[in-house]
């Protein structure tokens, strides 16, 4: 069996020189080029940006750090200072593959982009907040090559999070300060993880929030004020997510490239996000 070791390309919290003396101290052999696992360490950036690329088993390793605003790893399988352990499980086989279901993006013309955390658009500096809408469509029973739109969403605010499950501890669940004058909802906003089949929506601090639902081909859509729940919910895994631009504003999509930079978001493209027919193979060890 050989490991891989995967880091942050510009800001590794461990050098690799480091962690492969953890994997001598347990006589593991290193691969660079064709490892049976990928051991990842990082924070959750760099856990979602391996998720996307690697094919392998994969164990996300987080590093405790005392700064109050260091890169956090919410979804890190285990802590750094338990590497060598976690080792020699998985050495010794006492180690089970968890496959989670991921999204594929699509923004304009480019390729489909997998993603195994999350996506979110958000908003530049010196941006007000930015207005966008937001559509759901759901397939057709009849005609599952089909898809009927169940709703869509206008909204202005800092911008909009799309996540897995696997994601979900992660940007999605950041609690949220809500206008309670607009909304009547509590100082912060609380999650539970969902489950795989489903995919999580949470708009960004929104100042404007409305809902157009479809009721059908012979009645007119119908305008509701969102609900506090409905600023952070999940929809069906089966679901089609398009988000377009109303206004162009300096607004980036994060979460789809290999760098930290975004893509540049404006009104002539739309963002398509559907279930990916890829899963993620995420380690976990027995206790």
């Amino acid at each position: 069996m050989k490991l891989g070791i995967f880091v942050h390309s510009k800001r590794p919290k461990i050098s690799i020189k480091e962690i492969i003396k953890v994997l001598e101290s347990v006589n593991i052999s290193y691969s660079k080029e064709d490892p049976d696992i990928a051991i990842v360490i990082g924070g959750d950036g760099t856990f979602g940006y391996y998720g996307r690329i690697l094919r392998i088993p994969m164990l996300f390793v987080g590093i405790n750090d005392p700064d109050i605003l260091s890169r956090k790893a919410k979804l890190a399988g285990i802590s750094y200072d338990y590497l060598a352990r976690a080792l020699i499980s998985i050495k010794s086989g006492r180690y089970f593959i968890d496959k989670r279901r991921m999204l594929s993006l699509n923004y304009g013309k480019e390729k489909l982009v997998d993603i195994l955390t999350d996506v979110y658009l958000e908003r530049g500096n010196f941006s007000h907040g930015i207005r966008y809408a937001l559509s759901v469509f759901s397939p057709v029973r009849s005609k599952p090559q089909r898809v009927r739109k169940i709703f869509t969403e206008y909204a202005i605010g800092n911008g909009i999070i799309v996540s897995t499950s696997f994601g979900s501890g992660g940007y999605y669940s950041y609690p949220q300060r809500i206008m309670k004058a607009k909304f009547n909802y509590s100082d912060t906003a609380t999650h539970k993880r969902f489950s795989d089949n489903r995919i999580g929506i949470c708009h960004i601090i929104p100042t404007f929030l409305l809902r157009e639902k479809n009721e059908g081909r012979d009645k007119k859509n119908i305008n509701v004020k969102m609900r506090a729940e409905q600023i952070q919910y999940t929809i069906p895994i089966e679901s089609t997510i398009k988000i377009n631009l109303i206004r162009n504003a300096n607004v980036r999509l994060y979460g789809a490239t290999d760098d930290s930079k975004g893509i540049p978001v404006g009104i002539d493209k739309e963002i398509s996000i559907i279930a990916s027919n890829r899963s993620a193979k995420i380690i976990h060890l027995y206790n």
